[in-house]
């Protein structure tokens, strides 16, 4: 099933592999952190929204039973290699990945619907910072194909009553986040920062926000990734059971 430029990566996790591209978008921890970080539930119905290799659907199909999960992608090429990982995990009856723009996918799958909404935006507005050449990763990078008002706007859209989103964003974009999300009838629930090391500042944030919930914010302890230049904390290594290699965006 794989192509002369892709390679086939083990997740660390159930035993999941997932097709990359040897260069270009590759995923990154900030998905995997997403989709620790959501709250899941038994026969939630999810989507995440601009899925790429499909790496949250992967994750979160391993923390609850009978889940049905959709993973959107603007991107034909890596919409079909993630479809890809599908079939080859045998997991064509809890995930589907369905090629289309964010911005009207309410009307493809239903509007108010769906228990829980994932995603990992792009951070970057077109006029910051250098846009990579390649497409895939300036896709995901900057918002070319889609704004973080798009994605929040979407969000309110697929949510059923009491819905939640679960997305990681830079600090620095906290407050412009938080305003968007009370447009769209979306309430911040839970934060957690993130801390590359731990006597460093926070440069991301984890959030949930739940649809049409009254205002009630906890925030959880700090989310440490590094003990020590390359070695993942505990709690990461608690995901894997092993030391793993991941990319960072």
């Amino acid at each position: 099933m794989l192509r002369a430029d892709e390679t086939l990566d083990d997740l660390s996790i159930d035993n999941l592999q997932l097709i990359q591209k040897k260069k270009g978008f590759r995923f990154t921890l900030d998905s995997v952190l997403v989709a620790h970080f959501a709250t899941i539930k038994e026969k939630d119905e999810i989507v995440d929204l601009g899925t790429g290799t499909g790496v949250i659907p992967f994750i979160l199909h391993t923390r609850a039973q009978r889940l049905r999960i959709i993973g959107v992608e603007i991107q034909a090429e890596i919409a079909k290699m993630a479809q890809r990982s599908v079939v080859l995990n045998d997991l064509e009856d809890t995930i589907q990945i369905v090629k289309g723009d964010l911005r009207g996918i309410h009307k493809l799958l239903g509007g108010g619907k769906f228990n829980l909404v994932t995603a990992n935006p792009p951070y970057w507005a077109l006029c910051q910072g250098r846009v990579s050449p390649m497409a895939s990763r300036a896709v995901a990078r900057h918002e070319l194909t889609c704004t973080l008002e798009d994605v929040v706007a979407s969000t309110s859209k697929l949510l059923n009553y009491q819905g939640r989103f679960a997305l990681i964003y830079p600090v620095d974009n906290f407050f412009h986040l938080v305003v968007l999300l009370r447009a769209y009838h979306l309430e911040p629930r839970r934060i957690r920062f993130i801390h590359s090391f731990r006597e460093r500042p926070a440069r991301l944030f984890l959030l949930e926000a739940r649809k049409n919930a009254p205002t009630e914010l906890k925030v959880e302890p700090p989310l440490i990734i590094y003990e020590k230049p390359k070695q993942y904390s505990a709690e990461i290594l608690s995901w894997y059971g092993k030391e793993v290699v991941v990319s960072e965006q």
